[in-house]
């Protein structure tokens, strides 16, 4: 069976319509894909339905599927998954509510993943949406100024306890296993190129930098605030509203994203996620 990309807005994203992925992928069709998530930044495959081993397997096809340090978290078939899920509570009981806030996964490591699949298993009703903003449109459209500016910064993301709610086994698991040599910080380049077709995006995370190398606290602030505020403008963004049976693949190299937590806590909200390995960013 023949399938295709079709674009979902202007500003980045694409449906891919008739491939199963729970079959096997010819080399061809890898390749397409991969070329596609360079260019889209985010790629939506419909009517999946697809179990923990099944996600993990397709995935396996893309890219090397990255451990999952948080075995709390683990998917009970399939370690390499992991579940996200609006049930978890944090030790005082109250819902913990991750990715609210605009970031990209992983980036206090070394090597942060190159992208992230993420399968719709249960929903509620209304709401719950993820947001991502298309970092290479962003740096497209700065000002010559802006760019002058970034060109040769480095950024120091590092794991910020107080950045969401986490158990404090969570936070030491996480610092352990995922985040090892992080504590200080980890560069990259505010610039960063894709690997594959050598485009450059703005390489932030809200969530992380904790400076900028040659500013101080307050102006770090400000740069950080002001990047993000340019790259998260309407004419860069794509909301994806969730359908059981979902998959989305997003390029985290050129991509933030964030999770709208508007809705029904009583309604289950159940994903399965795979993050595959990625480069050192340069």
């Amino acid at each position: 069976m023949g399938y295709e990309i079709k674009p979902i807005s202007r500003a980045l994203g694409g449906e891919v319509v008739g491939l199963d992925l729970k079959a096997p992928l010819l080399a061809a069709d890898v390749s397409t894909v991969m070329r596609a998530l360079a260019d889209k930044v985010v790629l939506v495959f419909r009517n999946q339905n697809l179990t923990a081993p099944q996600l993990f397997a397709a995935a396996q096809q893309l890219g090397e599927p990255a451990a999952q340090s948080l075995t709390q978290y683990q998917a009970p078939d399939c370690p390499m998954v992991s579940y996200v899920s609006n049930q978890e509570r944090t030790e005082e009981g109250v819902p913990k509510l991750l990715g609210k806030a605009w970031h990209t996964d992983h980036s206090f490591q070394a090597k942060p993943p190159m992208a992230t699949m993420l399968h719709a298993v249960a929903l509620p009703k209304h709401g719950s949406d993820t947001w991502f903003a298309n970092m290479r449109l962003a740096y497209d459209e700065l000002s010559s100024t802006m760019k002058n500016r970034l060109r040769g910064l480095k950024a120091v993301h590092a794991y910020r306890e107080s950045r969401e709610i986490m158990t404090r086994a969570e936070r030491s698991v996480e610092l352990s296993s995922e985040a090892e040599g992080s504590v200080n910080g980890v560069l990259h380049p505010v610039v960063r190129h894709h690997d594959e077709n050598g485009s450059k995006a703005i390489y932030i995370n809200p969530l992380r930098i904790k400076c900028f190398i040659g500013m101080g606290a307050d102006d770090s602030a400000k740069l950080l605030d002001a990047l993000t505020a340019h790259a998260t403008r309407d004419a860069f963004i794509y909301r994806h509203v969730w359908r059981p049976g979902d998959v989305v693949l997003w390029d985290n190299r050129q991509a933030l994203h964030r999770v709208e937590h508007n809705h029904d806590l009583s309604e289950k909200r159940l994903m399965l996620r795979v993050i595959l390995e990625g480069d050192t960013p340069k």
